[in-house]
């Protein structure tokens, strides 16, 4: 991994990783990354389970005791198990992001009533996944909140993880053609030019932004995706989806 990619392992274990806030506030657009590196990675592999903390409770209870739980229910038969956990903080005393991850060394089922913090509904008998992890360790560049919601655990893989600076980035990016117009729309997001903007998408497309609409046109000049620069910096993860879906990767 490259230098300015690598991660940072908390002080001591159990202990509160570093949390600038500023880094939560950084760019949106991922981490330029190599072409042979970025080609090398297999999107189709998710092993990396994004979960929920809730609660300031369960936060303390995962860091001490280096675990993380989630009801079996919500791994679905077609989810392989995890490899690796990270903590998706929002609604918390401290910062929303995601900032810090675990590698799985072990994975039990227990019941929920097996789990010493608080319950918020009445589920002592149901069954729970209880994953330990070798030590909580913070990212280099945590991840904020954007897109997306607390709720069912998401799925990414680690090159995401380590790349990317929005939350939506995560799940909707599943090619390094995505990625790559990920960067782009962000970038175009962050213009401040009031001239048109012209911008080539792979060998046979390209994003023009002008009169106040992004645009994506084919070889032909069609225009297969259009939305408003305003939809472009309030709703990116739309954005990106549509784009995606729109030229097919």
């Amino acid at each position: 991994m490259a230098e300015e990619n690598k991660i940072i392992p908390t002080e001591q274990k159990g202990g509160e990783a570093p949390d600038p806030a500023s880094l939560l506030e950084a760019s949106p657009v991922p981490i330029l990354c190599e072409y042979g590196e970025l080609m090398a990675v297999d999107f189709s592999r998710t092993e990396v389970l994004i979960g929920t903390v809730r609660s300031d409770a369960q936060f303390d209870y995962c860091m001490q005791t280096r675990t993380y739980y989630i009801p079996a229910k919500t791994v679905t038969p077609a989810d392989l198990l995890p490899t690796v956990i990270a903590l998706y903080e929002e609604g918390l005393t401290r910062k929303a992001g995601i900032k810090r991850y675990g590698r799985i060394t072990d994975t039990r089922v227990v019941k929920r009533s097996e789990i010493p913090v608080p319950m918020s509904r009445n589920n002592s008998e149901e069954a729970y996944y209880l994953f330990s992890v070798a030590d909580w360790v913070c990212l280099e560049h945590p991840i904020a909140i954007q897109g997306t919601g607390r709720g069912k655990p998401m799925f990414t893989n680690e090159f995401l993880l380590t790349h990317c600076r929005r939350s939506y980035q995560l799940v909707v990016i599943r090619s390094p053609e995505a990625y790559n117009l990920c960067r782009l729309l962000c970038c175009l997001a962050a213009e401040t030019t009031m001239g048109a903007i012209f911008r080539r998408v792979g060998q046979n497309h390209v994003i023009t932004m002008t009169e106040g609409r992004v645009r994506i046109l084919n070889a032909r000049g069609e225009c297969l995706y259009t939305c408003s620069e305003g939809q472009l910096k309030e709703s990116p993860a739309e954005v990106l989806r549509g784009a995606i879906k729109a030229l097919g990767l």
